[in-house]
């Protein structure tokens, strides 16, 4: 709970810096009005699936599912197969996960695009905290809502089973697995020009998936389902957010935006 609370504290203190340095620009207001608009478009393109859309979704659902079903055997082969070196692996993934590293990494990237004139250092790093605060947001409401435990407390893989509220009973679905999902893809598309990100941010996400079940703070499955929210939230962002860029104007040179 305490280092959920300090990645929405990191996240308030980036927004008021935004505040600060974009008021005048009408950047802000688009910004954050796209934050909801983005969320309603969200809802509003369920009803206009077609097809391919249900049947993506049909996918994913029986993933899940299956996944459930074969949870604590693949937590028990993860465990009876563990190494020295797999835990450095996997320690090294598990920090791209991490709101206390990711989350003042944006923010240095926001603030360092700015002094640098750099739109694309500042528009990328725009993208990832809206990714961020939309993803956290399904999966910390999910976490709530599903009350599974960890299967570290060797209780079982069932939701809500037992009686009564628990803030700790937050398994479902991984928290650091949505952080590493909600940035790859925004990383992959703004540097496509360098072949080696793509293949190279999605891998270490991958990793950070793999670290929480090889650590046994996660099921497999909610592993998987943080990741689908981090990766869908992120393409979501990429096509429904405001772009920032550095355009000539009437005074020299300042920020304009489009989307």
């Amino acid at each position: 709970m305490f280092h959920q609370l300090k990645a929405w504290f990191f996240s308030a203190i980036i927004l008021l810096w935004v505040y600060g340095a974009f008021a005048e620009s009408g950047y802000l207001e688009s910004y954050l009005k796209s934050y909801p608009q983005s969320a309603m478009e969200a809802v509003n393109q369920v009803p206009d699936w077609h097809t391919q859309e249900w049947l993506k979704a049909g996918g994913i659902i029986l993933s899940i599912s299956a996944l459930y079903l074969v949870d604590e055997e693949i937590r028990d082969f993860m465990q009876d197969n563990r190494t020295d070196t797999s835990a450095a692996i996997m320690s090294f993934g598990k920090q791209f996960g991490e709101g206390k590293y990711v989350l003042p990494a944006i923010g240095a990237g926001i603030i360092g695009g700015y002094i640098a004139g750099s739109d694309k250092t500042m528009d990328t790093g725009f993208l990832a905290l809206k990714s961020f605060i939309l993803s956290q947001s399904v999966t910390q409401s999910l976490k709530l809502a599903t009350q599974r435990r960890r299967p570290s407390a060797n209780a079982g893989k069932e939701f809500w089973s037992t009686s009564g509220f628990k803030r700790k009973h937050d398994s479902f679905p991984s928290g650091h697995s949505t952080m590493a999902w909600s940035l790859a893809p925004i990383l992959a598309e703004q540097y496509q020009e360098h072949k080696w990100v793509a293949p190279a941010v999605y891998g270490i996400a991958t990793i950070t998936s793999i670290s929480r079940v090889h650590d046994n703070n996660h099921w497999a499955s909610d592993a998987f389902t943080g990741a689908v929210i981090g990766y869908f939230s992120a393409k979501l962002v990429l096509k429904s957010t405001p772009r920032l860029e550095w355009a000539m104007q009437g005074d020299g040179l300042g920020l304009t935006y489009r989307f």
